[in-house]
Formats: structure tokens, C-alpha cells, sequence
């Protein structure tokens, strides 16, 4: 196995669940890549996970930016200046040149005592802003989950395709032997032979589809874990029947509490009015204690001094900056309010939509089973009738197409019921 898109990274989880052929629908899958697993790979490899956990942290420093105000502001000083020059001390005094050194080192601080609010409300639109990332981050976390699962259940689908595919052409294989066999003793014509060969080639055309098909579900699981794979992943045979008991006014409200989006935007909301709290208090005066210790010299030794004071500055005329700056604060909050707004329908949008696909996925799935029982009958009904030479190849044909169809049509409904679930379990922020 190779994996091209990690460089110098192995992956474990693949090797121990050996990526090899995959196998039809009811094989054994002891050694085949099982959803859970899938996903794993998914929340360590996928780039979306760094992406965001990178977001997280952008957010975090934030927020210690703004804290750092609470702390005094030290900083250290060292100059040495050297003078060379005619100084011209008064018009009497003839002007000298002069050449010398100058030795200055120190240390200062200052600490804000009282800004009216500024500070702690932008360390608070920093905290909301760090639970707005760690929400984003959890969505992403959720998106990479359904993303593998999806791509998983339409690997799954894809190979049970083939599977209903090559069963369809094991059977053409096994008509037309027949039908060779009753030509060649005078029961039947050449046009059931030429019927059967085409019946043949035509089911071997769908099967070259399907194949293509389950290679490119497999690199869409590839690229929904993160990885590529040289070989064949083999995954498993059935489709989970899970089922999903909670009712529509259930759904929305659980999706309101707990889908992330939604509390990343509520939470940037509040930040938002924390930056216009922040920015009106810029009309408002600033007091800021000062201290300094310095040593300095022509020559060495360095003699010492110091000072501690009180600044208290009050603002009076900025060029309308700082009431620009709480207009624009406003429009942020205003923003980011209808960003929630509309976030909150298109959420519930995609909870009415999944919940209602679910439902008719379910009753999909009963319907399936009747036509795949109703079709396999058919199928034995006019085989019996051809044997014994009482039907004809065309109803043959037509049954073995309908039981064909009936199984793709049931591995779609299952396909959809299980993606179905999942985008549901997603749209609602409960996708483990």
C-alpha cells in the first residue's frame, strides 16, 4: 500500500484492516475497513480538521492579546550616544568642539488603573469569539464525520451494485447456455439464441458501469478520509438498521439547542454587542499609572534616577473617529444578528428536508422488499414456463431485467435511508 497525500505518515488503521478486494454483499468481512474506523481516519488526516483546530488557536491568542491590558506594560532601554561638534552655547561665548559619550539604561512600566470598560469588554468579545472557533470547530469535526460515513455508505452501495450486476450476468451466462442447448436439439429458434447473447452483452455493459462506479465511490471515501490508497478497499456488506423514533418538533427544537453553527453564531452575537460596549467606551477618559528607573552617565559609573506618576486623558476631538468606530461596531452586531437569523432557517430548512427524506426513505425500503420478492417470482414463473416450452425469451428477459432493477432500486432505498439518517443526525448537531 502507498499513501500519496501524507508524506512520511503511515496509516495503521488501514493496514490492520487490510485494504483488498472488495468482496460481494454477504461475504465474510472480518478483515474489511468498518465505518467506525473509516471515520477515525477521517478526524486524524482530513486537512478541514487542521484547518479549523488552526482557527481555535488564531481565537485563543486573541484573546490573550486582549487580556494582556490586565498586566503592566514593562519594557528595558539601553542608548549610548556619541557627540562630535562645535556647540554654540550664546552669541558672547566663542562656539568649542566638543566630543563625548553618553550612557543612558532603563527600565519603565505602565498600568492602566480605570478605563470605563474597554478593556473588559473586548476580553469578553474575545472569550465569545474562542466559543464561537470552538463551536466552528466541532461543526467541522461533525462535517468530516458525515462526509466519511456518506462516502462509506456510497462505497457500500457501489459494491452491492456490482454484486446485483454480476449475479444479473451469471445468470444471462446460464440462459444463454440454455437456450444454445434447446437450439441444438430443435426446441427453440436461432432468434432466442441471438436474443440471449444480447441480453448477455447487455448486462455485461452494466456491469463495466457498475465497476466504475464502486472505483469512483472509492476515491470519493479516499478523499473524504483524507488518504489515498493504492488497493481496493474492501468494506462492509450491510447497510445499518438503525432507526429514528423522534418526531419533527423534536428534531427542531434538539437542532436549535445543539447544532454548532448556530451557537458559534449566537456567540458571535454577543461578542459583537461586546465590541459596540467597547467602542462607545472610547468616548470616555483613560487613567494610566507610570514608573521609570534609569541610570545615566557621560562616563561610568552611571548615576540613577526615577519617577512614578498619574496620566489621566480625556479624549475631546478625534476627527469623528471614535463615534465611526461605534457606528461600525453597531453595523457588526447588526450583521452578525441577521447572519444568525438566516442561519437559523436554513438550518431548520435542512431539518424538515432530512426528516422528511428519512421517512420516505423508510417507507421506501418496505415497498423494495415487496418488489424484489414480487420480481423473483416472476423471474422463476417465466424460467419454469421457457423450460417447458410454453413461454417465450422476451417475458424471460423482461422478468430477469425487473429483478435486476428491483435489487438496485432496493440498495438505493437502504443507500438512502442510511445517508438520510446521518445528514438528519448532522442538520440536528447530534452526529457521533
Amino acid at each position: 500500500m502507498t499513501i500519496n497525500r501524507i508524506a512520511g505518515r503511515t496509516l495503521p488503521l488501514l493496514l490492520l484492516c487490510g485494504l483488498i478486494e472488495a468482496r460481494p454483499a454477504g461475504a465474510p468481512a472480518s478483515d474489511s475497513l468498518g465505518i467506525e474506523q473509516a471515520v477515525a481516519i477521517a478526524l486524524e488526516h482530513q486537512p478541514a480538521m487542521r484547518q479549523s483546530s488552526a482557527n481555535r488557536e488564531a481565537a485563543q491568542a486573541g484573546l490573550t492579546i486582549a487580556r494582556s491590558n490586565y498586566f503592566p506594560q514593562i519594557t528595558g532601554t539601553a542608548t549610548l550616544t556619541h557627540t562630535d561638534g562645535a556647540f554654540v552655547f550664546s552669541p558672547t561665548v566663542t562656539p568649542t568642539n566638543q566630543r563625548y559619550n553618553t550612557y543612558t539604561t532603563g527600565i519603565a512600566a505602565t498600568q492602566t488603573v480605570l478605563d470605563f470598560g474597554k478593556m473588559v469588554s473586548k476580553v469578553i468579545a474575545g472569550s465569545q469569539l474562542v466559543d464561537a472557533a470552538a463551536y466552528d470547530d466541532y461543526a467541522t469535526r461533525l462535517s468530516v464525520i458525515m462526509n466519511a460515513r456518506v462516502s462509506y455508505y456510497g462505497l457500500m452501495q457501489a459494491v452491492q451494485v456490482v454484486s446485483a450486476d454480476q449475479e444479473a450476468v451469471d445468470k444471462a451466462e446460464e440462459h444463454l447456455k440454455q437456450t444454445r442447448a434447446f437450439y441444438s436439439v430443435g426446441t427453440r429458434a436461432q432468434f432466442d439464441v441471438t436474443k440471449a447473447e444480447v441480453d448477455l452483452a447487455n448486462a455485461n455493459v452494466a456491469l463495466i458501469k457498475a465497476k466504475n462506479g464502486a472505483k469512483i465511490a472509492q476515491l470519493q471515501l479516499e478523499d473524504a478520509m483524507g488518504i489515498q490508497s493504492a488497493s481496493p478497499i474492501l468494506v462492509t456488506s450491510s447497510f445499518p438498521a438503525d432507526s429514528f423514533a423522534l418526531s419533527l418538533d423534536s428534531v427542531r427544537a434538539f437542532a436549535r439547542q445543539h447544532r454548532p453553527e448556530l451557537l458559534a453564531a449566537a456567540a458571535r452575537v454577543e461578542a459583537n454587542k461586546s465590541l459596540v460596549t467597547a467602542a462607545w467606551a472610547q468616548h470616555m477618559p483613560n487613567l494610566v499609572a507610570s514608573g521609570a528607573y534609569n541610570w545615566t552617565n557621560f562616563n561610568l559609573p552611571l548615576l540613577s534616577r526615577w519617577n512614578i506618576g498619574l496620566t489621566l486623558t480625556f479624549p475631546i476631538f478625534q476627527g469623528f473617529a471614535t463615534q465611526a468606530g461605534v457606528d461600525q461596531a453597531r453595523a457588526g452586531e447588526e450583521s452578525a444578528q441577521a447572519t444568525y437569523d438566516l442561519l437559523q432557517e436554513s438550518i431548520m430548512l435542512e431539518v424538515e428536508q432530512y426528516y422528511l427524506n428519512l421517512r420516505a426513505a423508510q417507507e421506501e425500503i418496505a415497498a423494495t422488499d415487496k418488489l424484489v420478492e414480487e420480481a423473483e417470482q416472476s423471474l422463476t414463473l417465466a424460467e419454469k414456463q421457457y423450460a417447458a416450452g410454453v413461454g417465450g425469451l422476451i417475458e424471460v428477459t423482461d422478468a430477469r431485467q425487473s429483478l435486476a432493477d428491483a435489487h438496485i432500486t432496493r440498495i438505493q432505498s437502504l443507500y438512502d435511508y442510511s445517508t438520510a439518517l446521518v445528514r438528519l443526525h448532522l442538520a440536528m448537531g447530534d452526529l457521533k
